[in-house]
C-alpha cells in the first residue's frame, strides 16, 4: 500500500507548525479553564480536541491511499437463443404435440446449464436472447423473460457483433447459440461485422426441420416494386415440389389484392421446381398489397411457406416530357435515349411535317395547346430549333403554363450563314421573356470548350452523380463543345455548367443555366450539337460500372424539370413504403433549404394517422424525430409495431415559419416473413460457425447435445486473476466527518458533565 499527498512538499512545514500550534493552543486553553478539570481530565480533553484538530490538518494535506488487490474472475459461458418470431413456430403445424423450436432451444440450453452446475460449479453461466437488430436481453430461467419470441427480423452477423461487444474484456470461454438460421437482414458483407463474428468462441446449435421436410413452398418470388396505372405488372415465382409420389396433382397459384383474385394459373410438371408467372393490371394508384398463394398438399405441415406478401407502389403516371423540335436530329435522339434510361419519364416528340406538327411515334397530327390548361397534360417541355416552330406555338399560353408549374428546357437554334457556317438565331420575344439568360447580340462563340461544373452546380440535383469524384473527372474526359452561345445569366439564374478552354483559364461561358419562373423551372443549354457530347463513350464502355456523365446530366435535367427540385424542402429520405406485422417501422427524413444546404437548427416530427375505408382519421399520433449522427439535416424515428392496415404520414416542423412536408402512405402487411421460415438454414449456420472457427450441430440429430457437452467440458475453465487498484481519499466520504464529530462530541460531553466553562 502506498500513501500519496495532495499538497506540495513546500506546504508541509506550514502544516506541521499549524498542527503543533493547534495542540499548544488547546493545552493553554485548558490550563485556564474554570473550574480546574484536574490533570487526568485535562489530558483527556486535550487529546480529544487535539486529535480532532490533527485530523482536520491531515485532511488539509490530502492523503490518498492506493493498493493493488488480487481478484479472481470466474470463467463465463454464454447461452444465447435467437429471439425472432420464427423461433416460436410449432414443430408441426398439423398438431403432433411435439415441442416447438423455442421449447427445444430452451431445453437444450437448460441441459448444458445443469451439466456445468454439476461439473463446473465455479463457471458463471449467463443466458441471453437477441436477434441482432435490438439490444441483447438477459434471460432468467423461471421468470417472464422466457416468454416465446415475437420480434420481427434477424441478422445473425449483427447478433455476432453484439455478442462480441458483450464478451470483450471478459473471460468468456464459449458462446453457445441456438438458432434456426433464418435471416431477414443479410449484412454479412460488412467487414466490421464479419470481423466481430470471427472473434467469437462460438458453438452453434441448429433447431428446426431441415431440407428433408416433405412440404410445398413458394420460392424465388420476383416483381417490380414500382409500376404505373394502366401498365401490366408481372409476378414471377417458382414452386418447390417434394417427390412426385407425395404431390397430389396440379398446383394452383393465385394472386389477390384486397378486392379479390386478380390473376391465377395452374402449374403442371414433375420437376423439383415449377416456374410460374402471373400478369395483371393494377386497378388504382397507391401502395397495393398483394398475396401470392399456392395450393397446399394433402399432408402439408406448414402453411406459412405456401404464401407470400407483396407490396407494389402503383403511381398515377410517369413524368411526361414533350419535345417540340424544329428539325428532328441527333440532339432529339439523345434526349430520347436519356429519357428511356429513366423509368420515371415518358417522352413524346413532335416535329413539323408538310401538313403541320406530327407525333414522332405515330405520325399522327398534333395540335399545339392554345391555353395554359392544355399544357397541363405535360410535366415538362423541351424546345429545340425554334426557327421551324416559332409560328406554330402559342407562346402566351406556354408562358402561363410555365408560371403555373411546367418545366421548360430550351436548346438554341441556328441557321446557315452566307459563308456556310452556323449563325445563332435570337429567340422570339415571348420566348426570350421566359429564358434565364440574355445576349446582345446572339452569336456562337467558336473554339473547343470543355464542360466544367461550377461550385453552385456541384450542389444541384441536375449534376447529382456527375460533378463529384470519378464522375467529375469523367465529365472532363468527354469531347469539347464546338460552339457555345455567349450569354449572360439573369439575376435569379444559377449556372451549372460552363464551357472552358483546355487550360481552364477564365470563368468560362455559361452553358447550362437554370432558374425558377413562377411555380415552374426553366433551363437553357446553349450548346450546338449536344449529341456529340453525349455520343462519346468513356474508356471501358458501359461495362465499367458507371453511366456516361453527359447522358446522366440530360436524364437528371429532364427529371428535375418535370418533377421539381428534390434537394430542397422537408421530405422523406426514403419512401415509408411497406412493413410487416410486428415489425418496428423506421422512417428517415431529410431537410434542405432552397440552396440545397442542410437545415440543422430544428428537427421535424412525424404525424401518423390511420387511412383507408372506415378508418378514424382523427386519431393522429405524433413522434419526435432525432438527428442522425454525422449527417446534418437528416433525422429518423422508430415507431413501435403497428396493426395491419394503411396509414398516412407526413413531416411537420414547428417554428417560425412552420414547415410541412408532402404526405405519404405507409402500409403494414398482415403476413410476416417469419412465418415462412419453416426450414432450418443449415448452410447459413455452418457458415457462421466456420467463420468463428467453431462448430455446428443439429439438435435434430441424436447425440448432438452430448457431443457439444463433451467439447465444452474439454475447454480450460480456469478463472482469470487480475489486480484491481483501490484508492481511498481520506478527505472524501463520511468517515472523516464521523471521526471529527465523535471526537468533538466526546469533548463537549465531558465538559458538560464536569461543569467546565
Amino acid at each position: 500500500m502506498a500513501i500519496q499527498w495532495s499538497v506540495p512538499s513546500w506546504l508541509w512545514p506550514l502544516l506541521l507548525v499549524l498542527a503543533a500550534g493547534a495542540v499548544v493552543f488547546t493545552t493553554i486553553m485548558y490550563r485556564r479553564t474554570v473550574p480546574d478539570p484536574g490533570p487526568g481530565l485535562r489530558r483527556l480533553l486535550v487529546v480529544l480536541r487535539g486529535a480532532a484538530l490533527g485530523l482536520l490538518v491531515v485532511a488539509a494535506a490530502g492523503p490518498v491511499t492506493s493498493c493493488l488487490r488480487p481478484r479472481l474472475q470466474p470463467a463465463e459461458l454464454l447461452l444465447v437463443v435467437e429471439d425472432s418470431a420464427s423461433m416460436a413456430l410449432a414443430a408441426d403445424a398439423a398438431g403432433s404435440g411435439a415441442p416447438g423450436r423455442w421449447d427445444v432451444a430452451l431445453a437444450a440450453l437448460a441441459h448444458v446449464d445443469s451439466v456445468f452446475a454439476l461439473v463446473q460449479p465455479g463457471v458463471r453461466r449467463t443466458w441471453l436472447r437477441g436477434n441482432g437488430l435490438q439490444p441483447l436481453q438477459e434471460l432468467g430461467p423461471g421468470d417472464g423473460s422466457m416468454s416465446p419470441p415475437a420480434r420481427q427480423g434477424t441478422s445473425l452477423t449483427a447478433l455476432s457483433r453484439r455478442l462480441h461487444e458483450r464478451v470483450t474484456g471478459r473471460p468468456v470461454r464459449a458462446v453457445v447459440l441456438v438458432s434456426d438460421g433464418g435471416e431477414t437482414v443479410r449484412d454479412a458483407q460488412d467487414a466490421a461485422l464479419a470481423n466481430a463474428a470471427a472473434a467469437l468462441p462460438l458453438r452453434v446449435l441448429g433447431v428446426g426441420p431441415g431440407d428433408e421436410l416433405v412440404d410445398r413452398a413458394l420460392v424465388d418470388v420476383r416483381h417490380a416494386e414500382t409500376t404505373y396505372v394502366g401498365q401490366d405488372l408481372a409476378v414471377e415465382f417458382a414452386v418447390a415440389e417434394p417427390s412426385p409420389s407425395v404431390s397430389n396433382g396440379d398446383v394452383v397459384v393465385t394472386l389477390s389484392d384486397p378486392d379479390g383474385i386478380v390473376a391465377a394459373d395452374t402449374l403442371r410438371g414433375d420437376g423439383a421446381l415449377l416456374p410460374g408467372r402471373l400478369v395483371f393490371r393494377p386497378r388504382s394508384e397507391g401502395l397495393l398489397p398483394l398475396r401470392l398463394e399456392v395450393s397446399p398438399l394433402a399432408n402439408e405441415r406448414f402453411r406459412g411457406n405456401n404464401s407470400a406478401s407483396l407490396v407494389v407502389d402503383v403511381r398515377r403516371d410517369r413524368l411526361r416530357v414533350l419535345v417540340v423540335a424544329g428539325t428532328p436530329g441527333w440532339d432529339v435522339r439523345f434526349l430520347a435515349v436519356a429519357a428511356a434510361a429513366e423509368p420515371r419519364l415518358a417522352l413524346t416528340v413532335a416535329y413539323p411535317a408538310a401538313d403541320g406538327l406530327v407525333l414522332a411515334d405515330s405520325l399522327k397530327p398534333w395540335l399545339p395547346p392554345r391555353a395554359a390548361e392544355e399544357w397541363a397534360q405535360w410535366d415538362a417541355v423541351v424546345l429545340t430549333g425554334w426557327t421551324g416552330i416559332v409560328a406554330r406555338l402559342d407562346w402566351t399560353s406556354l408562358g402561363q403554363a410555365v408560371e403555373g408549374g411546367l418545366g421548360l428546357l430550351v436548346l438554341p437554334s441556328s441557321s446557315v450563314g452566307p459563308t456556310g457556317g452556323p449563325v445563332a438565331v435570337a429567340p422570339p420575344a415571348p420566348l426570350m421573356a421566359l429564358l434565364p439568360v440574355a445576349a446582345t447580340p446572339w452569336r456562337w462563340e467558336p473554339g473547343a470548350r470543355f464542360a466544367a461544373p461550377t461550385a453552385e452546380g456541384a450542389r444541384h440535383p441536375v449534376l447529382d452523380g456527375v460533378a463529384a469524384g470519378q464522375a467529375g473527372m469523367a465529365l472532363a474526359a468527354l469531347p469539347p463543345w464546338r460552339e457555345v452561345v455567349r450569354v449572360v445569366p439573369g439575376p435569379s439564374a444559377a449556372t451549372l455548367l460552363a464551357g472552358t478552354t483546355a487550360g481552364g483559364g477564365g470563368n468560362g461561358i455559361p452553358a447550362l443555366v437554370v432558374a425558377p419562373h413562377g411555380q415552374g423551372r426553366v433551363a437553357w443549354f446553349g450548346v450546338r450539337h449536344v449529341w456529340e457530347w453525349a455520343f462519346w463513350e468513356l474508356p471501358g464502355g458501359p461495362g465499367a460500372g458507371r453511366e456516361q456523365p453527359a447522358r446522366r446530366t440530360l436524364r437528371n435535367l429532364l427529371v428535375w424539370l418535370a418533377g421539381g427540385d428534390g434537394s430542397g424542402g422537408l421530405g422523406f429520405a426514403t419512401r415509408p413504403g411497406a412493413w410487416q406485422e410486428g415489425q418496428p417501422v423506421r422512417i428517415a427524413a431529410r431537410w434542405r433549404n432552397l440552396r440545397g444546404e442542410p437545415v440543422t437548427d430544428r428537427l421535424p416530427h412525424l404525424e401518423l394517422r390511420p387511412a383507408g375505408p372506415g378508418a378514424d382519421t382523427t386519431a393522429v399520433r405524433t413522434f419526435e424525430m432525432t438527428a442522425v449522427p454525422g449527417v446534418p439535416g437528416d433525422s429518423s424515428v422508430e415507431v413501435a409495431a403497428l396493426a395491419p392496415g394503411r396509414y398516412g404520414v407526413r413531416l411537420v416542423a414547428k417554428g417560425e415559419p412552420s414547415v410541412t412536408g408532402a404526405a405519404a402512405e405507409l402500409l403494414v402487411s398482415d403476413i410476416s416473413v417469419e412465418t415462412t421460415q419453416v426450414r432450418q438454414d443449415r448452410s447459413r449456420l455452418q457458415q457462421l460457425a466456420a467463420r468463428a472457427g467453431g462448430t455446428y450441430r443439429d439438435l435434430g440429430r441424436s447425440g448432438s447435445l452430448a457431443e457439444l457437452e463433451a467439447e465444452l467440458l474439454g475447454l480450460d475453465w480456469r478463472g482469470v486473476e487480475d489486480r484491481q487498484r483501490r484508492r481511498l481519499d481520506l478527505r472524501s466520504g463520511w468517515p472523516l466527518i464521523a471521526a471529527v464529530t465523535l471526537l468533538l462530541g466526546s469533548e463537549w460531553f465531558l465538559r458538560r458533565r464536569h461543569g467546565l466553562l
